[in-house]
């Protein structure tokens, strides 16, 4: 399906009166707590249902079946404009095939994929850690990573919706502190990391975009 006929598909949540999306992007994740936090972001941002379309991922919550999921949702409607395939590394298996995995759709000669990862390491609540602090101190374990998120956000728990909207107020915080601690990869070895930062400036450049008339 070509991005004009996508653009008017009945399947995106629109009502009558609402200009057509900016640009459509796919999100896919392996797990509930990115998705509120997308779909919090989504609102903060001023973005419509069919600009950002948070894919129901079937096909687990590995990393290489995040990708295997974002595989699936371009065969059944195609003409994404951006996707993201949004994981961490957390013990996961298949954590690096699953990088190797987008690297090669992307890079493909034949019908290549507009996809991009959107890593954490060890996990996703790294990225929730650096709305309230800058830090690149390592962490062997996710539930190390949760433990110092809980000494800043007391209560904080996984895939709550409040949660994420509270998150929204420190969100320039963490863009800044994602690209200090993106910067200082190659003297932390990774450990910690985090490159979901790119997808919120995609959204931020979504937003700026000009409304197609």
């Amino acid at each position: 399906m070509s991005i004009s006929k996508l653009r008017d598909c009945a399947s995106f949540r629109r009502t009558a009166g609402q200009k057509p999306p900016r640009s459509i992007t796919l999100i896919v994740c392996e797990g509930e707590t990115e998705q509120e936090y997308f779909e919090a972001a989504r609102i903060k941002y001023g973005l419509t249902t069919a600009e950002i379309v948070l894919a129901e991922n079937t096909k687990g919550a590995a990393p290489i079946s995040v990708v295997a999921c974002a595989e699936a949702k371009c065969a059944e409607r195609g003409g994404y404009d951006r996707i993201f395939c949004v994981f961490d590394r957390n013990g996961h298996e298949s954590f690096d095939r699953a990088r190797t995995r987008i690297a090669t759709l992307a890079g493909r000669k034949n019908k290549p994929l507009p996809v991009l990862e959107a890593i954490s390491i060890p996990c996703f609540e790294f990225w929730v850690l650096l709305h309230h602090e800058r830090t690149d101190a390592p962490f062997n374990r996710c539930a190390d990573v949760i433990e110092r998120l809980r000494e800043r956000m007391p209560g904080y728990e996984k895939a709550n919706a409040a949660i994420a909207r509270q998150l929204m107020s420190r969100l320039q915080d963490a863009l800044e502190n994602a690209a200090w601690v993106e910067n200082r990869a190659e003297h932390t070895g990774h450990n910690p990391y985090t490159s979901v930062h790119h997808v919120l400036r995609h959204f931020a450049q979504v937003a700026e975009q000009q409304d197609i008339t």
